[in-house]
């Protein structure tokens, strides 16, 4: 069973939401509405999970407060909607991409054990699915970062007139927002690193019709998904994203992401808002981030080369769609492949199938339209 601690967010404060933008909305899930500006509480997400020794183990905190609605029976504001199939059904081009590198970022906080489990298990249809929707001989890179920057052993959540601020160790989220370039905590899989689930192998590489390969990269992918519960409770999902391509992380990443010729998918999967800082140089976080994943692109053509997605937290911070998350979705040119968390009480298998309906029946298409836009290298 899928188990997690639940946020206790009064009905005042949380916003109702769907998978699919309205046009010209900023946020992936439309608000439908808004939330009542005279609330103002604050949540508790997190005291002390993790050991902060990078070893995956959960420590002995309570949890970082995933989200629900304080009952304990797991059940929460659920959205129901999927993004529509691509309808992409007529095989490959014979002028496509030579290259797709998919980036998971996944949450490794203290909650988050059984949603990985559930992504282990649901990969291997998506692998295969992905393999018969792409040309045969497509090389294929998959790697895993964490959502850790910087490690806070707690977290909370103020919700104050429609804005969340968060607080790990009773210090704003913004201190945790360490950077491979100024200070290398040097945990595996943190700061936008490609996690080693051993070996040394921080990613894996296998072509497209080779059913060895891909079988090995259904266990490899089990292994590295399994990141750790033992993170930091300040989950920041669009930093590391954006530092996994900067060269302050070549020690772990070079020759991960291509540029010309090449599909890039950055995934997410997180049960917690995005707490990477609103601004950062000047700019917003979100265009912060996406101008690192564009600089890596620039000359396949920049984010028209990159497509975007995850399973989500829906929760009254992320409603208005101002996190950095949300920019950084909705800054891609395709619509983000986005859909909710299965509920945390489903047995993993269970889990995984509900997973596979982004996964296996629509991001997998969607990955295969986009190659067949990008012409090979040469």
């Amino acid at each position: 069973m899928l188990k997690a601690s639940h946020l206790v967010i009064p009905c005042a404060a949380l916003a109702l939401i769907s998978c699919s933008p309205a046009e010209g909305d900023p946020n992936p899930f439309t608000t439908a509405a808004s939330i009542d500006t005279g609330v103002s509480t604050t949540l508790e997400t997190g005291t002390g999970s993790g050991d902060g020794d990078g070893d995956g183990d959960s420590g002995d905190g309570d949890g970082d407060g995933d989200p629900g609605d304080g009952d304990g029976d797991g059940d929460g504001v659920k959205l129901d909607v999927l993004p529509a199939d691509t309808g992409v059904d007529d095989g490959p081009g014979d002028e496509s991409c030579d290259f797709v590198d998919l980036l998971f970022v996944i949450d490794n906080s203290v909650s988050m054990g059984g949603y990985q489990a559930a992504l282990g298990l649901a990969f291997p249809q998506f692998a295969d699915t992905l393999a018969a929707v792409l040309p045969e001989g497509t090389n294929v890179h998959v790697g895993v970062t964490s959502s850790e920057m910087g490690y806070a052993g707690s977290g909370s959540t103020m919700i104050s007139n429609g804005m969340c601020t968060f607080t790990g160790d009773g210090m704003p989220s913004d201190n945790f927002y360490i950077t491979p370039d100024m200070q290398n905590t040097g945990k595996n899989g943190a700061q936008g690193r490609l996690f080693d689930p051993g070996g040394g192998q921080h990613y894996f590489g296998f072509n497209v019709g080779d059913a060895a390969q891909t079988a090995a990269l259904e266990t490899w992918f089990s292994d590295a998904a399994a990141v750790g519960t033992g993170g930091s409770n300040i989950e920041m999902s669009t930093a590391p994203a954006g530092w996994a391509f900067d060269p302050a992380n070549n020690a772990t990443n070079a020759g991960f992401v291509r540029d010309e010729g090449a599909v890039l998918v950055v995934f997410f999967m997180t049960d917690e808002p995005d707490q990477t800082p609103l601004m950062i140089n000047g700019m917003s976080g979100g265009q912060a981030m996406l101008d690192k994943v564009a600089a890596a692109k620039s000359g396949c053509g920049g984010l028209d080369c990159v497509i975007g997605g995850g399973f989500l937290l829906e929760s009254a911070c992320n409603a208005q769609g101002n996190l950095p998350l949300d920019d950084f979705l909705e800054g891609m040119s395709e619509p983000p492949q986005v859909a909710p968390l299965p509920d945390d009480n489903l047995p993993a298998m269970q889990a995984a199938d509900e997973m596979n309906a982004l996964l296996a029946d629509t991001l997998a298409d969607a990955i295969a339209a986009k190659c067949d836009e990008i012409p090979p290298v040469g």
